[in-house]
């Protein structure tokens, strides 16, 4: 394989085990909270995210596939 070929194969390696975070510098922001006005009114931390959506929760909402990712607010609360 060549450079090109190495370096393009890198690049997925990394993005594919960096979670979401890449997607938030990208400017690919995750589902926001903001399709769902009634559930998430007054959600402004970390834990209330998790307080639903993480892995301990007995809530019926879809649980996060990073939960120790800190900043649910910064990628899943844009416009």
């Amino acid at each position: 394989m060549n450079a090109a070929k190495h370096f393009l194969l890198i690049l997925i390696a990394i993005m594919a085990l960096s979670g979401c975070a890449y997607r938030y510098y990208l400017g690919m922001h995750g589902p926001s909270i903001r399709a769902y006005p009634d559930i998430h009114s007054g959600h402004t931390e970390d834990f209330q995210c998790l307080s639903c959506h993480g892995p301990d929760s007995n809530s019926s909402a879809p649980p996060t596939t990073h939960p120790s990712f800190k900043g649910c607010l910064k990628c899943h609360n844009n416009r």
